[in-house]
């Protein structure tokens, strides 16, 4: 199971997002389409790419989609 991590940005709002946090490297930022999440079979799929090749990783979720409020 991924961990999510959250960023609150205010009492109620708050985005949820993955991470890999790799120092002097270049990033995969995964953005997700219309309804659908970071719970999905995509941004998965590249974080085990970025793990694979030390890539960082960054997938954001849009507020007021999926898990985010």
């Amino acid at each position: 199971m991924t961990k999510f991590n959250y960023f609150k940005f205010s009492k109620t709002k708050k985005i949820r997002y993955l991470k890999l946090f790799q120092k002097n490297a270049a990033y995969i930022v995964f953005l997700h389409g219309f309804m659908s999440d970071l719970e999905g079979k995509k941004p998965n799929t590249f974080l085990k790419f970025a793990k694979k090749n030390n890539l960082g990783f960054l997938a954001l979720e849009y507020s007021g989609h999926g898990k985010s409020s």
